[in-house]
């Protein structure tokens, strides 16, 4: 089963994942002291679902709109969306410390996901039908 990080309850699609709670209450002053690392890790996550999407950052929403917000990435045992990065960079937004011992392990460098194991994470874990 794929562990979702960051799907808050303002984010829309959640694709079913359960959600982590509000993304104002996970809005931080500042980030973690390897912010910049993280956010890396997040953006150079394997792309699993790719949507030409875009809409407000409901942090911020008269700011410019955010594209592929409903995109999904992965390290094949974690997933996330696509505009988690900017959250995280932007707004310091707060992450599992679980998750973030995993991207710390790994030395911030996400690894490559085999086929295999995307297509199982499509068909199991989001349901969809690529038979």
């Amino acid at each position: 089963m794929i562990r979702p990080v960051g799907f808050f309850s303002e984010l829309s699609p959640g694709w079913g994942f359960p959600e982590d709670g509000s993304i104002r209450d996970a809005v931080r002053p500042s980030g973690e002291r390897d912010e910049s690392d993280i956010v890396s890790y997040l953006m150079n996550g394997t792309g699993i679902w790719s949507e030409m999407s875009a809409g407000p950052d409901v942090l911020s929403p008269d700011g410019p709109l955010l594209t592929g917000i409903g995109s999904l990435y992965t390290d094949g045992e974690w997933i996330w969306r696509g505009d988690l990065p900017h959250y995280v960079s932007t707004h310091h937004v707060s992450l599992p410390a679980e998750f973030l011992r995993h991207v710390r392990d790994l030395g911030y460098s996400p690894p490559k996901v085999p086929d295999s194991r995307l297509t199982e994470i499509a068909v199991e874990d989001l349901g969809m039908d690529i038979g």
